[in-house]
């Protein structure tokens, strides 16, 4: 009777750590690394060239992602936490520049984390507490950078936050208590919705060169909630009457004259059209024509207006390197991590 009376204690002890395992459970480096690989980041990057894939190396337990065959970045991992330790460098105008790629990256493992924990419809909320791992499984560590400068006739300036530190645990628990407390849906209507399909968005070029051009799409309107950002799409064709093709996935912040997206890859001397579109709108811009430049033609920044007559630039480009203008227009969620003045930030 003992004997038998001690069994189901056993299996009884052992059912209920079965029902508590369901609901807390750690997610291993080889799902995240395969969840990474189909995030929308990747799959955006994808669509602009780029071919972007992650591995796991059990040997020096780091999480590394690829352009092609090159290494471009690497996570430190444990059983419990993923991890981005660059607390030793220092913030220079070229390792901000770098920086850029590193929010990008950042999202693509929050994402994937995120969607493993069964959360596809959800985003992390602006007010996300990063300074308390033990509670929301999150941490993240900057310092604050301004630089400003000329390259090639035209002003431009960037500020934000360098990334010097990132925590985020593989604990699906403290992923619930991270959504429950911070979560968003993605998908959630927009208060505004009426009033932007009302819009119709202007868009400008500038930085004109025999293969790429930088496209700046405007709303002329402020959200009520300054930090809810309206986005632009942007379409080309190389007829005025179309058809327009959407340069990418990835949409850009119209609510601000100084966030741009550059269009690479072009063919020289060509003549292209482009129009923006705000997500949810329904009012496609006024159609812009663009030439590329020819080989021997001196590569100067422009401007091109609605009427297609060359105008004096207002502003420059928001940053000096195209490439990261592309960067930094499809990393506008992360960018919006570090826009808070504490040491810890918010995303």
């Amino acid at each position: 009777m003992i004997k038998r009376i001690g069994c189901l204690v056993i299996i009884f002890f052992m059912f209920f750590v079965t029902i508590k395992n369901v609901y807390a459970k750690n997610l291993t480096i080889d799902e995240v690394s395969k969840e990474f690989n189909t995030s929308s980041i990747v799959e955006g990057l994808k669509a602009l060239g780029s071919n972007i894939s992650s591995k796991v190396n059990t040997g020096d337990n780091t999480l590394e992602i690829y352009s092609d065959s090159e290494k471009v970045f690497s996570f430190n991992y444990s059983t419990d936490y993923i991890e981005y330790n660059n607390r030793s460098a220092s913030v220079t105008k070229e390792s901000v520049e770098d920086d850029i790629a590193t929010a990008i990256w950042l999202q693509g493992i929050i994402e994937s984390i995120l969607k493993l924990s069964g959360y596809t419809d959800k985003t992390l909320s602006e007010e996300v507490v990063l300074n308390n791992y033990d509670s929301y499984g999150v941490e993240m560590e900057t310092e604050h950078y301004e630089y400003k400068g000329e390259d090639e006739g035209n002003s431009w300036n960037t500020s934000g936050e360098f990334i010097k530190y990132f925590k985020m645990s593989l604990d699906t628990t403290k992923i619930d208590a991270l959504i429950n407390n911070f979560g968003v849906d993605i998908n959630k209507q927009d208060p505004n919705k009426e009033v932007i399909q009302s819009l119709t968005p202007t868009l400008r070029a500038e930085n004109i060169t025999e293969n790429s051009v930088t496209l700046y799409p405007h709303l002329d309107y402020q959200n009520t909630d300054p930090s809810d950002a309206i986005t632009c799409y942007l379409y080309r064709s190389e007829n005025e009457n179309g058809p327009y093709e959407k340069i990418s996935d990835f949409s850009v912040n119209c609510t601000e004259y100084s966030f741009g997206m550059v269009d690479n890859n072009l063919k020289s001397n060509t003549t292209y059209y482009y129009k923006a579109l705000a997500e949810g709108g329904i009012n496609f811009s006024e159609p812009i024509k663009i030439t590329t430049k020819g080989v021997e033609q001196v590569n100067l920044n422009v401007n091109v207006s609605n009427n297609n007559e060359l105008e004096n630039p207002e502003t420059g480009a928001v940053f000096p390197i195209i490439t990261i203008s592309v960067m930094l227009g499809i990393s506008i969620i992360i960018l919006k991590m570090a826009r808070k003045k504490s040491v810890i930030n918010k995303i």
